[in-house]
């Protein structure tokens, strides 16, 4: 008979945790499992501090969080969006998981890869802080992979040149301030007051103050990390907006229209008339004449220029326009050359209702004929429309090195942001837009075989508005291209456009902006 004890079965039982509780200290695990194997900062005074890490596809990803909050900043999450907004004094940045494009303070700031998001943690590679945390801090970062250490270091403000000069133009008086390389800056106004604050970088200036002789513009004051815009009263309205090529930033000075007499209420019981009504403001159309200066277009037989003939459409389009009391802006209005973006530009800042651009299409089929319009899309429709919006997009853009794979990708999820913001909200009154314009110009011309099609024209993208690109008819057919000679059609164009405008607006009456339903095939 065995002494009275535990059994072997119960010792067993009282030895299995420990044994798992020893294996658990030394296998690896997956970060979920347990706390992120850990890296180093090292931060501008030089104390070393762990921060959270984890591993994907062989690369580090640092906490957002950490890393910040060791700067002496904040992260905060938006469960519902599932974006985080990273604070640091006055400036933010906001991003979001899976995308690589973050707002920093006004600018979009694309990043190599997108963060992970695990709730409320946010974990990104290296490339991350240089381009979205470092301009909140005002420091520099290197990442030393052997060691896991990210480093910071106080940067020097690069220096930009800038140079202001004003214009008055009628009601509005615009200041423009040219720059050596675009700024990040923070906006703010006052009663009395445009400030333009700059942000990781030190501006280099002529003079300090620029006074100014104008009545609605007092001086502008420049300032290593500001630009004042100083207005002469109160009561006057701001509207600033950038400009590429060179970069600019424009700031437009009005005085707000005056508002209505008081009119004394009527005693009860008492005969009145009407109140006065403020008639409706005029709706703005942007016309836009493509091409110009050294960017000639396509070239008809004769020897008719795009340039030249878009440039006397527009001009008759507006004449007629403005007789049907809409507000007309043109982009231009001689023969210039305009960056494509500052089209888009331009068209914001006259706070268009409607965006349209005047092309002529060219063809190596002689016969090939008629109107052709198109709004934006990412993704063409079909070979030929890519093709001509590759041809278009080449037009009016500075020569540029050949792009990385990594810089087209970069430059195509900027695209795709600025779209979403820009225009996506208008995508559909743009399609409805496009498709009236369609029809009456087959009307006009005689024909059914021309449809609506979708493009990726830069000139189209960010354009706040309704936008669509028209090609009006095809100069390298002889016979069009002696049409588009003649005044008679030129008016036929602008009434028949006219046309089209009126119908646009009349069903668009408090629709605005149109909700957009993708199709069936997923294109936009």
């Amino acid at each position: 008979m065995r002494p009275a004890g535990p059994s072997r079965e119960s010792a067993l039982l009282a030895v299995v945790p420990l044994l798992l509780a020893a294996l658990l200290a030394v296998a690896p695990g997956p970060v979920a499992s347990g706390a992120p194997p850990a890296a180093t900062f090292v931060g501008p005074a030089g104390a070393p501090l762990p921060v959270r890490a984890a591993e994907a596809e062989g690369k580090t990803l640092l906490s957002v969080g950490d890393v910040v909050a060791a700067l002496g900043g904040t992260v905060e999450h938006d469960a519902e969006s599932g974006s985080y907004e990273a604070k640091a004094g006055a400036h933010t940045a906001v991003f979001g998981a899976e995308t690589n494009v973050a707002v920093v303070d006004t600018r979009l700031v694309p990043y190599g890869a997108p963060i992970r998001g695990e709730g409320g943690d946010a974990y990104a590679e290296p490339d991350f802080f240089e381009r979205v945390v470092a301009p909140l801090f005002g420091v520099a970062f290197s990442w030393d992979r052997g060691s896991r250490t990210l480093s910071a270091r106080l940067a020097q403000p690069a220096e930009i040149g800038v140079e202001a000069t004003v214009a008055a133009f009628d009601e509005t008086t615009k200041v423009v301030f040219r720059f050596t390389q675009p700024p990040m800056y923070r906006l703010e106004k006052g009663e009395t007051q445009v400030v333009l604050r700059v942000v990781g970088s030190r501006l280099v200036f002529p003079a300090a103050e620029k006074p100014v002789d104008d009545p609605r513009v007092a001086r502008i004051l420049l300032r290593p990390t500001e630009m004042t815009v100083v207005l002469r009263s109160k009561g006057l309205s701001s509207n600033v907006y950038a400009l590429n090529n060179p970069p600019r930033l424009v700031v437009d000075v009005t005085r707000p229209a005056a508002p209505l007499p008081v009119v004394p209420q009527p005693v009860p019981g008492a005969l009145s008339a009407p109140l006065p009504t403020r008639p409706p403001e005029p709706k703005t159309v942007v016309l836009d004449a493509g091409h110009g200066g050294s960017e000639e277009g396509a070239k008809g037989p004769a020897g008719t220029l795009e340039k030249d003939a878009t440039l006397a459409i527009a001009r008759t389009v507006r004449d007629v326009l403005v007789k049907r009391g809409y507000r007309v802006v043109l982009t231009r209005d001689s023969d210039v050359s305009v960056g494509l973006e500052d089209r888009a530009a331009l068209a914001n800042a006259a706070k268009a209702d409607v965006f349209v651009s005047i092309h002529l299409n060219a063809s190596l089929a002689e016969k090939a004929h008629g109107t052709e319009v198109y709004y934006l899309s990412l993704d063409a429709s079909d070979r030929a429309a890519a093709a001509l919006a590759e041809a278009e997009n080449r037009t009016g853009a500075e020569p540029t090195p050949t792009p990385s794979a990594e810089a087209n990708a970069a430059r195509r999820e900027l695209d795709l942001i600025l779209w979403d913001l820009a225009q996506n909200q208008h995508l559909a009154a743009s399609s409805r837009l496009a498709d009236i314009i369609q029809g009456d110009f087959n009307r006009l011309l005689g024909i059914t075989t021309r449809g609506v099609k979708q493009a990726p024209f830069k000139v189209l993208i960010g354009v706040n508005a309704p936008a669509v690109l028209v090609e009006v008819a095809f100069v390298t057919n002889p016979d069009e291209e002696a049409r588009l000679d003649s005044d008679e059609f030129r008016k036929q164009v602008a009434d028949t456009l006219a046309g089209s405008l009126d119908t646009f607006f009349k069903t668009a009456e408090g629709v605005s902006p149109v909700p957009y339903v993708a199709p069936a095939n997923g294109r936009r």
